[in-house]
């Protein structure tokens, strides 16, 4: 079948295969959304504003619309993204449960705030008891923070008072001396509130040990004069304190192309510039993380041998604790081999010697008939003679070929010798026809 009668199978072909193309695009299109659903925080917090400046970005760098779902704490923006309320969410995971969770990337660092009231007469985290101190709602982020901090200076809760008052009345009255609050420097209502100059940090001291027990905590320092205020920028000096990051998270099985554009988004000039985390990360854990999983595009993106680095180690480690067990394997293996060359060896020489008895033979019955038709003056005989000098060349070239020796010194003899018998019988027979010696 020529070319020319082809054709218009081929054509075909092309055709059926661009419509099953369509059709399958189409399919995947039509039930692939287009919104991602972002659960954030509480309309007045820090972090829904967070989400907004997210939606904002994603939807001017992306085809994707983003629904902003109003939630609150880090265990309920777990329990949007378990449920399927939503895609991805902001959350501080030192505050809640990470399992069948994937963090994408770090989007902000949240620092502890002890905050006061300068004429509270608080001067450190132990002038905390008896005194009025919010630690925010029952489950929120605040709340789940000052426990841990609590704990680890050894202050009861039930020395404080006033504790579940929103820290959003610190600007309202005085029913409260201070709080405790986890957020970031950034945070509108933070700028507010030491901006009015009634309000002090307290310092946590050795707080490397807190940063030891908690490990998703990181050592900081609140940088001098990083709040401007009405007595001048606070603190004066810089302040030791802790610090977390807050992730973008997501599902384990979140579409990868959804994760690759998020993570295109928060890459952007303009998102880095007033979120530059994710580059502080990149540059100082290299794209890790030991404490948290993190979602497989990420780790392509962000640290693309990590993986093959792993495994490579893995197994490395698991070849040294069976390094015994090889070692013995490799003994029995190599001697098993010496034993099967030794066995090829031993086989490869009788086969060469039968080889050489069989040329053997045939080179004798070729020296008997040499013997034989030596004396012999009879033109029959001798003709009977050739004959047989002929079957038994024959018979040693198949003998030859089929044991590879073609090449070999004793056939080559062995040739030889039979050209050598055939030319004698040859000359001796022409020599006959005309000689009345012959019968």
């Amino acid at each position: 079948m020529n070319l020319y009668n082809v054709r218009p199978f081929i054509s075909w072909s092309l055709m059926i295969v661009a419509i099953i193309g369509v059709i399958y695009v189409g399919y995947y299109k039509s039930n692939s959304s287009t919104v991602i659903r972002v659960a954030s925080g509480e309309r007045t917090s820090y972090l829904f504003q967070i989400g907004k400046e997210l939606k904002q970005a994603i939807e001017t760098r992306s085809d994707y619309k983003v629904e902003l779902v109003e939630s609150g704490s880090s265990g309920i923006n777990r329990g949007a993204l378990q449920s399927g309320k939503a895609d991805v969410a902001l959350i501080s995971p030192s505050a809640t449960d990470m399992t069948n969770l994937a963090v994408i990337a770090p989007i902000e660092k949240h620092l502890l705030h002890i905050v006061v009231h300068v004429d509270s007469g608080i001067r450190s985290i132990y002038g905390l008891s008896g005194k009025r101190i919010s630690l925010g709602g029952l489950k929120s982020d605040h709340r789940k923070a000052a426990y841990k901090l609590l704990e680890h200076y050894q202050i009861e809760e039930s020395s404080l008072l006033n504790t579940e008052v929103s820290h959003l009345d610190l600007l309202e009255g005085r029913n409260l001396d201070g709080a405790i609050i986890s957020t970031s420097v950034n945070d509108t209502y933070m700028k507010k509130l030491m901006s009015s100059g009634n309000f002090s940090l307290i310092s946590i001291d050795a707080a490397e040990g807190f940063v030891e027990r908690n490990n998703l905590y990181q050592n900081a320092n609140f940088a001098m004069g990083v709040y401007p205020s009405s007595f001048g920028p606070m603190p004066d000096k810089w302040l030791p304190t802790v610090s977390e990051n807050v992730w973008l998270v997501s599902r384990l099985d979140l579409s990868s192309d959804i994760v690759n554009m998020l993570i295109d988004v928060m890459e952007t000039k303009n998102f880095t510039l007033k979120f530059p985390l994710l580059s502080k990360w990149l540059k100082e854990s290299e794209g890790k993380s030991d404490q948290l999983l993190l979602h497989d595009v990420t780790k392509r993106r962000f640290n693309p041998y990590g993986s093959f680095k792993t495994a490579l180690f893995d197994s490395l480690l698991l070849l040294w604790s069976m390094k015994w067990f090889l070692l013995f394997a490799i003994i029995i293996i190599w001697n098993v081999r010496s034993r099967w060359i030794g066995i090829n060896e031993t086989y490869e020489k009788d086969k060469q010697a039968a080889r050489l008895q069989r040329i053997q033979a045939l080179l004798e019955d070729v020296n008997a008939q040499e013997q034989e038709q030596a004396d012999t003056k009879d033109y029959r005989l001798l003709t009977q003679h050739l004959a047989e000098i002929r079957r038994i060349k024959g018979e040693g070239i198949a003998v030859a070929k089929e044991q590879e020796m073609s090449d070999s010194a004793a056939f080559l003899s062995f040739l030889q010798q039979c050209d050598h018998v055939s030319r004698d019988i040859q000359w001796k027979l022409s020599l006959g026809i005309n000689s009345k010696d012959f019968n």
